[in-house]
């Protein structure tokens, strides 16, 4: 192993489980590195001139994103940063976090994107976590991450990128780059060697980190992307998932560079930003997560005809499971399917999805992307159900789920090569996996299983309804009764009467058992920086309540 990566940080002293490579375009050679395969290859090919990244009014070309590439890639190697090294990389939706993360895996060290939102408490665990020997931020992060780096002992360097004004006296980004040689070779790394480090968004417990090789990299782009999208170089891909989220940094990283696209960034995302980057830079790929759709929507209904939205070809969504009626309204008015995808942190992207060319059902996630095998087994005896059942959820392919330093929750998540990622599905008779729950949104109320997302569909349905949660609350008679958190639609009024409406739809919708025997109003649902509803606090409250 030519990374300095410590073995017990890692699995077995593995990389978690075998990786299956169906695909020929997954079977890649023993040594390859993921910033010469994103990046200067496009340069060599003769597409330097195209555009590599818009972010405001900005172009960055392949040949400009190549130098900047290597001029920090050696910035960072005269600061002491080596082969296997973990490396913080703190920026909003910016291009420096894009450099930053291709020079650290080009020089052979391990990027950790993190969350803008973070706080001093959250980033000390991860810095003493991972290790972190660098730390990489924009200006206006600086000050939660140097009260977390004053915590730990593992911190030798920070690297900031100046913007808003922030004093400090830490090197720059800026004048690193611009005092550095633009002759980097890459570091020969191994395609198993570690290339990104992602900690999970914490709406299960404590953030995990999460470790992917170089091959797991470009394995995502050459599966899901290049069978479910069929990108060209004529595609933009922009949207508002965070980079330090395993979906965002697929969508605006890996997919756009492999098929020498172009990536659109945006800062500071809003339903507008995100109108105006469509019409602007011309976004043919719009990846977002249901609450984004929903508020788009939302706050400008009639945004299809105020900006020119004719580039888009297809949608991508993640994170949360997308409503039908989501779904069909995007559809009605942008001329565009949504695909819904499930994946996650730990095995980097979307392992189940419809491919853009599919006959979509917006009530099912899809089937297994190529690649993938996927089957749903009883999880008391692990054996596989017939279809029409419901039962947890095994996947297998080039990616797989593997932890760092936690190997109890490793051997809890890979059995036999399958990696077990903690959702219930069923596989209808078609062969399309229908999403029902996580394994911790399943309410058990009298006996009776019933997936909170499901609830959750129905309920937003209505137009009163703007967003919701369903969860299990604590009940003597039932062990759990179904709860729901609603957060109204500007113009209706929370009352018992919509209470009493409300419970009648699901009752009228679905099995009557699963209606929410209590609703409750809510102004604001508890999320994460993804996006995604974190129903974990909204269950610790109901344990104090």
């Amino acid at each position: 192993m030519q990374q300095n990566v410590p073995e017990s940080y890692l699995p077995d002293a593995a990389y978690g489980p075998e990786p299956v490579n169906a695909l020929p375009e997954t079977d890649y050679p023993s040594h390859i590195n993921v910033a010469e395969e994103l990046v200067d290859r496009h340069v060599e090919e003769g597409r330097g001139d195209n555009a590599a990244i818009r972010f405001r009014d900005r172009e960055t070309t392949y040949s400009e994103l190549q130098e900047k590439v290597d001029r920090f890639g050696n910035a960072l190697r005269d600061l002491g940063v080596e082969p296997g090294d973990r490396v913080l990389v703190r920026f909003p939706n910016r291009p420096e976090a894009v450099v930053s993360c291709l020079a650290v895996q080009k020089i052979g060290a391990i990027p950790q994107p993190s969350m803008k939102l973070l706080r001093a408490k959250e980033l000390t665990h991860i810095l003493d976590d991972a290790k972190i020997k660098v730390a990489i931020v924009y200006d206006d992060l600086l000050d939660e991450l140097e009260d977390a780096v004053d915590a730990v002992d593992c911190v030798e360097e920070i690297v900031v990128a100046d913007d808003v004004g922030v004093e400090h006296d830490h090197p720059s980004y800026e004048s690193l780059i611009d005092d550095a040689s633009d002759d980097l070779e890459a570091h020969d790394t191994e395609a198993t060697d570690l290339g990104l480090m992602l900690y999970t968004s914490g709406t299960t417990g404590r953030p995990k980190g999460a470790v992917h090789s170089h091959s797991d990299i470009l394995a995502t782009a050459d599966g899901y992307a290049r069978y479910c999208l069929e990108p060209t170089a004529d595609d933009v891909f922009g949207g508002n998932p965070p980079l330090p989220f395993a979906y965002g940094y697929g969508d605006l990283v890996t997919f756009p560079l492999r098929f020498g696209a172009t990536i659109s960034l945006v800062q500071d995302a809003s339903p507008e930003t995100l109108l105006e980057a469509v019409e602007d830079h011309g976004i043919t790929v719009f990846c977002s997560v249901p609450t984004a759709y929903n508020q788009i929507l939302s706050k400008f209904p009639e945004g299809h005809e105020e900006y020119d939205v004719s580039s888009l070809r297809v949608g991508l969504s993640a994170g949360e499971p997308l409503a039908p009626h989501t779904f069909d309204e995007i559809n009605e008015k942008y001329g565009i399917d949504i695909l819904d995808g499930i994946g996650t942190t730990e095995m980097l992207h979307i392992f189940i999805s419809h491919r853009h060319t599919d006959d979509i059902d917006a009530s099912a996630t899809g089937f297994a992307v190529p690649g993938y095998e996927a089957k749903i087994v009883d999880p008391e005896t692990g054996d596989e159900l017939e279809r029409g059942r419901s039962g947890q959820l095994a996947v297998r392919g080039p990616t797989g789920i593997t932890y760092w330093n936690r190997p109890e929750k490793q051997s809890e998540a890979v059995e036999n090569g399958w990696s077990f990622p903690g959702d219930i599905f069923v596989q209808r008779e078609d062969g399309r996996f229908e999403y029902q729950s996580r394994e911790d949104d399943l309410i058990i109320s009298s006996g009776y299983n019933i997936p909170g997302p499901e609830v959750e569909m129905v309920l937003e349905e209505r137009e009163e309804v703007q967003e919701v949660a369903v969860i299990g609350a604590p009940n003597e008679e039932r062990g759990e009764i179904v709860k729901a958190y609603i957060v109204v639609e500007e113009g209706h009024e929370a009352n018992e009467e919509l209470v009493t409406e409300l419970q009648n739809h699901v009752k009228n919708t679905l099995a009557p058992y699963k209606y929410p025997r209590e609703i409750q109003f809510i102004d604001e649902l508890p999320r994460t920086e993804t996006g995604k509803i974190q129903r974990t606090k909204l269950r610790d409250r109901e344990q104090v309540a």
